[in-house]
């Protein structure tokens, strides 16, 4: 109902407030790109960072343990070592001490080649002796043939012996259906202790993991068992290098790189939590949530402003349009702003003014030629009647018809009284009525024996309403003049009143001379189409009806099926009031 009231108002406000989003939306959906695009960047640079360093370190640590192997294969025909474990029988107790002795620096050698060596040892079955880079102990026949069961294999993986792992190099090599036993053995012991210190070079923050998982053995820098655990069940099936996928253990995410080794049959996996991967994007996060509270606030206070300066404005001249509209002329609107409002609003004031001045004089030049229609007809009515009246008063005092001359003398008195009292334009229509009863008793004098006159009553609730005067008494004129005047006898003039509802109808209707279909058809277009018109006795009485109860009142007229004039007045007193 309220944008029916006011239509504008579904467009004007909320289409610059719309089109205002409409700008901002654009400006906000790029900066959300630009975010999530940040967002993806950051985490595919840390993903391919995180990927080329476990890749370094798993390269890096195979150059390592392919030289220690290279190293280790070398001992193997080393001379102190051939002679101790092929010909011991051939040496002295003073050559094998110095032989022992030899191989042990060779052996040290080897040791310090490494961070990742913790021992080397060469296992000699033939002097019963284990001799390592630091000591020399009894031969330990049971991890002897555990080490002897090792096959030569360049890409040989670690092996894990009693929980120690170790890199086994057998003499002569032999292969997996072999039956051979070995002359001696060099077994290299990785320090499990410094491969997780050399891992724990590769994290950056305490957040931070790292886990070697080959079949024999787990190496984790976290402290973190059960996340340990379910990381390392993970990388179960893990192929190829730089594998980054996101993980979700215990409610929190991590980004995850694995690397794979076919040299040691192991996975290496890196892995820290998302959180902390994107730290530095919480910033611009903030930012960004900033952003959008900026925008949300220069909406509302566009809003606002519109509102204030434009919204209000509008709807103050739409309510002044609205008040002219209804007829209230005398409406003025001001503006403090010196803008175009303000001018709008000058203008408007300026019409308004010019409008009533406009309608005050045509409406009181239209009263006046009313009223100067209504005197001049007054004026053609009573010169014409007045001498008739004498006429007739000269006839009655001759005949000595003295009751009629004083009934007639009182009803032509009260006829001229009515008449010549110009200062109420209203009456009411009892008044009215009696006054064009009288007009036709008169006329009924002048015409009698000619003209019969049925006068009905008029109902008691319509006595009251207020109508213009001399609406009834010319139409009754018209009547005898154009109608009955001619009429040698049996004439009848009929006034009937009615009430339907706000209608109030009089129809007065009589038996004269027929119209031609010409005059009539012009006399009807003429009432209901008085623009341009000559003025007559019976438009002068439709106009002034139309004026006071609106265009639903009025005059029509038609012919009757005693081949006479019948004559309507309908007043509305529903539209025009009382």
């Amino acid at each position: 109902m309220f944008f029916k009231k006011y239509p504008w108002k579904k467009s004007a406000l909320r289409r610059l407030i719309f089109s205002f989003i409409c700008i901002l939306l654009p400006l906000y959906l790029l900066s959300m790109i630009i975010y999530n695009w940040g967002v993806r960047t950051l985490h595919d640079e840390i993903s391919a960072s995180m990927a080329s360093q476990v890749s370094q370190y798993f390269a890096g640590m195979e150059d390592d343990f392919k030289r220690i192997q290279i190293l280790q294969y070398d001992a193997l025909s080393d001379d102190n070592l051939n002679r101790l474990g092929a010909i011991p029988d051939s040496l002295t107790d003073i050559e094998k001490m110095q032989s022992i002795l030899r191989l042990q620096q060779r052996l040290n050698a080897i040791r310090n080649s490494s961070n990742y060596i913790k021992d080397v040892y060469a296992y000699i079955p033939a002097v019963q002796k284990v001799i390592s880079a630091l000591t020399i102990s009894a031969f330990d026949q049971k991890q002897y043939e555990v080490l002897s069961k090792f096959p030569f294999n360049e890409d040989s993986p670690l092996m894990n012996v009693d929980g120690s792992m170790y890199l086994s190099a057998v003499y002569p090599f032999t292969t997996p259906n072999s039956h051979r036993v070995p002359i001696f053995i060099i077994a290299i012991e990785i320090a499990e202790d410094k491969l997780s210190d050399k891992l724990r070079t590769m994290v950056n923050t305490t957040d931070e993991g790292i886990i070697y998982k080959s079949p024999q053995f787990v190496v984790a820098t976290s402290g973190d068992k059960a996340l340990n655990n379910k990381m390392t069940a993970r990388m179960n099936g893990i192929t190829g290098k730089n594998n980054v996928q996101s993980v979700s253990i215990g409610g929190k995410r991590y980004l995850a790189v694995y690397t794979s080794s076919p040299y040691f049959g192991a996975v290496l996996c890196k892995y820290v939590p998302e959180s902390a991967v994107f730290e530095p994007l919480h910033k611009y996060r903030n930012w960004f949530i900033m952003l959008a509270a900026v925008s949300f606030i220069i909406i509302v206070v566009y809003s606002l402003y519109v509102y204030k300066y434009i919204h209000k404005p509008l709807d103050k001249l739409v309510k002044a349009f609205r008040k002219v509209e209804f007829g209230d002329f005398n409406v003025r609107i001001g503006h403090r702003h010196n803008d175009e409002f303000q001018y709008m609003y000058t203008r408007f004031n300026a019409m308004a003014e010019n409008l009533k001045s406009l309608i005050d004089q045509v409406y009181k030049q239209q009263i006046l030629a009313q009223k100067a229609e209504l005197k001049q007809l007054q004026s053609q009515i009573n010169p014409h009647f007045l001498y008739n009246s004498f006429f007739i008063l000269n006839t009655m005092s001759r005949l000595g018809d003295y009751d009629n001359l004083e009934l007639f003398s009182s009803q032509l008195g009260e006829y001229f009284q009515f008449v010549t009292r110009n200062s109420a334009d209203e009456v009411p229509l009892e008044r009215e009525a009696h006054h064009a009863k009288v007009y036709a008793d008169i006329q009924a004098m002048r015409f009698s024996n000619r003209v019969r006159i049925d006068f009905g009553e008029l109902p008691a609730q319509m006595g009251h309403v207020m109508v213009p005067r001399l609406i009834l008494q010319p139409v009754i004129e018209n009547a005898f003049e154009h109608g009955l005047e001619h009429k040698a006898s049996n004439g009848l003039l009929q006034i009937r009143f009615h009430k339907e509802d706000n209608l109030i109808r009089i129809t007065m209707e009589d038996n004269g001379e027929r119209l031609d279909a010409g005059s009539m058809d012009m006399l009807r277009r003429s009432l209901r189409n008085p623009e341009g018109a000559e003025m007559t006795g019976l438009l002068n009485i439709h106009q002034r009806i139309r004026l006071k109860y609106g265009r639903t009142s009025g005059l029509d007229v038609e012919q009757n099926e005693w081949g006479g004039l019948r004559a309507t007045i309908t007043i509305d007193i529903g539209e025009g009031g009382e």
